[in-house]
């Protein structure tokens, strides 16, 4: 399993981990009322919830699982990989800090980087996407 995927994976896994906790408290907060504040919170638990896990999961195995080149580098040039990581999480949580600070629609800068991200893991994709068979 490449690095790439294990790391992935494994920031899913902790994002999965938030995204539990922000929504076990707002499931409290509709019980016990804990503070009015804590529905700010919402949207963060949408984006941990499927950016940062669901997302970033299926990407994550997707890179692994798809086919392997012939020739070459076997899943393609492993530094865009590492960008595709980096500004994928980077993207997420610099997306999370501004709507905490400000708000979501000032969020652009994250959007893009995760945007950017997965044009990244497209293009490392495309690659991949071959037959073997002779026609």
């Amino acid at each position: 399993m490449p690095a790439q995927t294990i790391w992935m994976i494994r920031f899913s896994l902790i994002y999965l981990l938030i995204s539990v906790l922000i929504g076990s408290l707002l499931i409290t907060h509709k019980a016990i009322n804990i503070h009015p504040m804590i529905w700010s919170l919402l949207p963060i638990h949408f984006e941990f919830a499927i950016w940062g896990w669901l997302v970033q999961f299926v990407m994550g195995t997707a890179y692994w699982m798809f086919p392997k080149k012939l020739e070459g580098e076997r899943r393609g040039p492993i530094l865009p990989a590492w960008i595709m990581v980096c500004l994928f999480n980077f993207g997420l949580i610099s997306l999370v800090i501004v709507s905490l600070v400000l708000d979501f629609s000032v969020a652009i800068v994250g959007r893009s980087l995760i945007a950017v991200s997965i044009v990244i893991f497209g293009g490392l994709i495309w690659q991949r996407v071959v037959t073997y068979r002779n026609n």
